[in-house]
């Protein structure tokens, strides 16, 4: 997994994890869609939604691990 902190941006996550806008969106975050993900970091848009920054770094580096242990199953 590619470094991710709370200084990533929504757009460098979503272009090495495409499948993150899963996430994003199970969390009523539209995150695909914005034009603010270019600039908008992970600890931001979580503290905008009212979100623990850490807790939820923590939450996406989690759905990521097991995205890419599924994709594992699936080949």
């Amino acid at each position: 997994m590619k470094r991710i902190t709370l200084q990533t941006t929504i757009e460098k996550v979503l272009e090495s994890y495409p499948e993150c806008i899963k996430f994003f969106e199970e969390r009523k975050m539209y995150c695909s869609t914005c034009k603010g993900k270019k600039h908008e970091t992970i600890g931001y848009a979580a503290t905008n939604y009212g979100l623990d920054p850490e807790e939820f770094l923590n939450e996406l580096k989690e759905f990521i691990k097991k995205s890419k242990s599924n994709l594992k199953k699936v080949k």
